[in-house]
């Protein structure tokens, strides 16, 4: 159908609507994305409480032990959410090394380790478990949702005929929760 205009002002009408148009840009969609990534990660904390420390000893000196409770076994103590599982490794050397690196006599090292949940009542602690396998993180009262529990390293030495020094290695401890 052909449209037949017969006066100026139709004609006028048509020509400004055409050129608005026209003349004014469409506002066209635009599309937005926003890339969003949220983790949230529980609050977990390890500290070394007390170190383990077998003191000052003489050469020859033999077996020397640090037993479960003793003033200077070796105390971690880890915060957690209770009923989370955790996974701990914990990496103990097999001898303690001078700290001069000219000396190569060792010391040999033997190492337990146990866990509980209190420093004070190590007596009812258990054994940590391997690398690998996890451990439920138990409610203790008084804390709200966080639950803290300690880990006891202890064990022995035998020294033999070494040279005279400071002998020393490093317990590095892993924990994550899953």
């Amino acid at each position: 159908m052909i449209r037949v205009f017969h006066n100026n002002r139709q004609l006028l009408g048509l020509g400004l609507f055409v050129l608005l148009f026209l003349g004014i840009p469409l506002k066209q969609g635009n599309c937005q994305f926003l890339d969003l990534q949220l983790q949230v990660d529980s609050e977990l904390r390890a500290t070394t409480e007390q170190p383990l420390n077998f003191g000052t000893l003489s050469t020859n000196s033999g077996l020397v032990e640090i037993r479960l409770g003793a003033v200077n076994m070796g105390i971690f103590s880890i915060r957690a959410l209770e009923n989370q599982n955790l996974l701990i490794a914990l990496n103990t050397p097999a001898e303690l090394s001078h700290d001069n690196p000219a000396i190569k006599e060792s010391i040999p090292l033997n190492l337990e380790t146990r866990y509980g949940y209190s420093p004070q009542n190590y007596q009812a602690s258990s054994m940590l478990p391997e690398s690998g396998n996890s451990i439920t993180v138990a409610p203790t009262d008084g804390q709200g949702p966080w639950s803290t529990f300690y880990i006891f390293v202890y064990g022995s030495i035998e020294i033999g005929d070494i040279p005279e020094g400071t002998y020393s290695d490093e317990i590095f401890l892993s924990v994550e929760y899953f």
